[in-house]
């Protein structure tokens, strides 16, 4: 069989299918590459948008807030601080609010809390962390601070239900002895020595005396069941502790002074036995630490010291103490609770601490403080840390408010002879129970020791 030759006509269409094909080939080729770049393309402009965005987070300062309540001296340090703070870190944005009352900070919080939002930090009396963590509107307290740089008083009243829900900040409110420094060479190292010394100098005609307790303030007797050792209240229960033998002897040292020495009138209040220490009339008396501007506006040649050791003791009375602490909010994470933390930090560290030292009527919270050279060459500065050191944390306020009232009774029954310290003490512990409980109001004591008054004055007529 003879093989077919290819004509003319052949060639042109195989060569219009080899072109067909080849332009086939093209066309595939296109597609596929046009949807690879395209694909990468994609991939390119992910990658720059989250690039950009995180710079754009990294350029972006993290914005906090902070609420307080603080008293006008703490609120110019507080902002003089958070200034210095944002000058130091470009990356973090601080906004402040202050409210008039602790009441109204506390509601206004727990309310925006509750809510979601609020501030970052909120800066009041620690007593507060009682009642925000009751609500978990606030964050325990882990890693943020060592407790054990904190002095005692303020660490012991940080806790509800066995976790820390703030950060003691400043301390504040505290008795220590005060004494004119042109009438007194040496301050007595215990009450004993005080003793003898009031005999020395007082005029009881000319209204002179070497040293005046008001005694018509509880706040001025408790310490002195501290100096004794034991104390108002167990910090873990809330138990109210008032019948102990501290609180014996306390009345007992009391009826020495009032009734058997005799070295001051019982019937002295607050304003007048300030006055008479501002006039020089009065040598030595305990006050609170917020009285030391008024002695430096009144021109008074003054000193502190720790109030003595107490008689036929060993160790100096515990005043109680207060202050303001820091507590986060439960609803941040992240950056924000990052930046409070730095915030915190900042401001706890010993250069912010040795500033509000000298500008605020407040105390460092720190037990070093009283070690610096700060300190060391601020005499009446380190006599208030010495002081605070041994303070004892201030219960809350519903606590203290019925023991004030059962001491403040019953005490005066006692300096008047109608009962005996040991009655007086069963007595005040068995008033402040029922009286936290809401069984018994102020005023069904108040008429008790009336009728205790009539039984006694009766007794003295038939005599």
């Amino acid at each position: 069989m003879k093989k077919r030759r290819l004509t003319l006509k052949d060639l042109k269409i195989l060569t219009i299918i080899l072109a067909v094909i080849i332009l086939a080939a093209a066309l595939f080729s296109c597609k596929t590459f046009g949807q690879k770049t395209s694909e990468e393309n994609t991939e390119n402009v992910a990658e720059s948008t989250a690039a950009q965005e995180q710079q754009q987070s990294e350029l972006s300062p993290t914005e906090i807030n902070i609420w307080d309540s603080v008293n006008p001296k703490e609120r110019i340090a507080l902002m003089d601080s958070i200034e210095d703070f944002m000058g130091l870190n470009s990356a973090v944005i601080i906004n402040s609010r202050h409210f008039r009352s602790d009441e109204e900070l506390l509601d206004q919080f727990e309310a925006a809390s509750l809510a979601g939002s609020g501030p970052e930090i909120l800066l009041s009396r620690i007593e507060a962390a009682q009642r925000l963590a009751a609500s978990s509107v606030i964050r325990p307290i882990e890693s943020e601070i060592d407790y054990t740089s904190i002095v005692a008083g303020l660490n012991e009243i940080s806790s509800f239900n066995g976790k820390k829900y703030v950060i003691p900040f400043r301390a504040m409110d505290f008795l220590m002895l005060f004494y004119n420094k042109d009438l007194v060479s040496t301050v007595p190292g215990d009450f004993a020595s005080l003793i003898e010394y009031c005999k020395e100098v007082n005029k009881p005609k000319e209204q002179i005396y070497g040293f005046l307790l008001n005694s018509k303030e509880p706040d001025w007797i408790i310490p002195f069941i501290g100096g004794y050792q034991d104390w108002i209240i167990d910090y873990n229960t809330n138990s109210i502790t008032l019948n102990s033998q501290s609180t014996v002897k306390t009345l007992e040292f009391l009826v020495k002074i009032f009734n058997e020495d005799k070295i001051q009138p019982f019937d002295i209040e607050y304003e007048e036995i300030n006055n008479s220490f501002k006039s020089g009339n009065t040598h030595m008396i305990i006050n609170g630490n917020w009285a030391m501007d008024e002695y430096r506006e009144a021109k008074l040649n003054f000193g502190v010291a720790k109030i003595p050791v107490v008689w036929e003791g060993f160790k100096n009375p515990t005043p109680m103490i207060d202050g303001i602490g820091f507590m986060l909010n439960t609803n941040y994470y992240g950056d924000k609770l990052e930046a409070a933390k730095k915030l915190i930090w900042y401001l706890m560290s010993e250069d912010v601490q040795a500033s509000w030292n000298l500008s605020t009527q407040t105390v460092s919270v720190l037990k070093n403080a009283v070690d610096s050279s700060q300190a060391k060459d601020n005499p009446i500065l380190q006599a208030a840390m010495e002081q605070v050191k041994i303070c004892r944390g201030k219960p809350k306020e519903d606590v203290i408010r019925v023991i004030r009232d059962a001491i403040r009774i019953n005490f005066e029954n006692v300096i008047k002879g109608n009962i005996t310290p040991q009655e007086a003490v069963l007595k005040m512990q068995e008033d402040a129970i029922k009286l936290k409980s809401g069984n018994l109001k102020v005023e069904e004591i108040t008429q008790d020791s009336l009728l205790n008054t009539d039984t006694g004055t009766a007794k003295e007529i038939s005599k």
